[in-house]
Parts: structure tokens; C-alpha cells; sequence
């Protein structure tokens, strides 16, 4: 009976010292700075396009593609309800509820507008490297973030983003 005692508590302290092998850990997410400029390499489904990114405060983003040629100096810029589109001298503005909730834009803004706020975002360490992930638009998505800077973004499997 001793015996079996023993080996129970070696078989467990094994399983214990190998779960503990993946270092992953609970960790705070790093702030992000409010002030955010950033120029962002964007893949949605196989289609890939520059954008530079500003924000100008809580819910204010304009962004401005670059890349590819059809689509450069396309400038969406968001404020409050409102939406503007400017693109070769023309101009048309929305109220933002009747823009794609599941468009590039709104996605990326709307994960970093969390991940800023720190709303409802988990996080994980592993190596140094920190994972932040939270749902925007009911769709998940994981940034990894480095001294304070995000360096990519990924949702859902449709959407990722490189930031420089």
C-alpha cells in the first residue's frame, strides 16, 4: 500500500511538473498610447492593402490606404456617428450604423479602441512576447503587443495586420 502511495504521488508530481513546461501565464495588458499613428500592412481573404492609421481620441480614426494603386489616397475618416469617404475630389458622408460592421476598418478600430480603453481584453506571456486577445463585432481577435506598441493583429482568420 505504500508502495502504491508513492508512485501515485511520483505519477502526479510528474504530471504537475509537466504542465507547468509551457510557461504561459495570466499577465496585464500593456497600455497602449491614446495617441496612436501607425501605418498598418492589412490582409483580408487574400487581398492585401497599406493603410496609415491616426486616431485623434476616443472614437475619432482616420485612415488613409496607400496601397494597392486602385484603392491609394482612399481617406475614411470616422468621428462620433458620422463617417466621411474622400477619394479623388469626392466626398460622401454617412452615419456610421449603416457602414459593414465587418469591414476592415471597423474591425481593426474597434480592437484597438479596446485594447486602448483595456476593455474587456485577456492577456498571456510567453517568452517576453504578450498576447492580448478580445471580441470585437462578435468575432475574436489576438494582438501581439511589444513595449507598449501593437505589432500585429489577427480576427477571426479573415483579417491580420502588420503595424510599423
Amino acid at each position: 500500500m505504500k508502495k502504491l502511495k508513492t508512485l501515485v504521488l511520483a505519477a502526479v508530481l510528474s504530471l504537475m511538473m509537466t504542465a507547468c513546461g509551457e510557461s504561459r501565464k495570466a499577465a496585464e495588458p500593456e497600455k497602449l498610447g491614446e495617441k496612436f499613428e501607425k501605418t498598418a500592412v492589412i490582409t483580408m481573404y487574400d487581398r492585401e492593402y497599406t493603410a496609415k492609421l491616426r486616431r485623434g481620441g476616443a472614437d475619432i480614426w482616420e485612415c488613409e490606404f496607400t496601397q494597392p494603386e486602385t484603392v491609394a489616397g482612399l481617406k475614411m475618416t470616422a468621428s462620433g456617428d458620422n463617417c466621411r469617404l474622400e477619394f479623388q475630389g469626392l466626398e460622401y458622408t454617412a452615419d456610421r450604423s449603416v457602414l459593414p460592421e465587418y469591414g476592415a476598418m471597423p474591425l481593426i478600430t474597434g480592437a484597438l479602441d479596446a485594447m486602448i480603453a483595456g476593455r474587456d481584453i485577456s492577456c498571456t506571456e510567453k517568452d517576453g512576447k504578450l498576447t492580448e486577445t478580445g471580441i470585437i463585432s462578435g468575432q475574436d481577435f489576438t494582438a501581439r503587443v511589444s513595449k507598449g506598441e501593437i505589432r500585429s493583429l489577427e480576427i477571426s482568420d479573415c483579417l491580420k495586420a502588420k503595424f510599423s
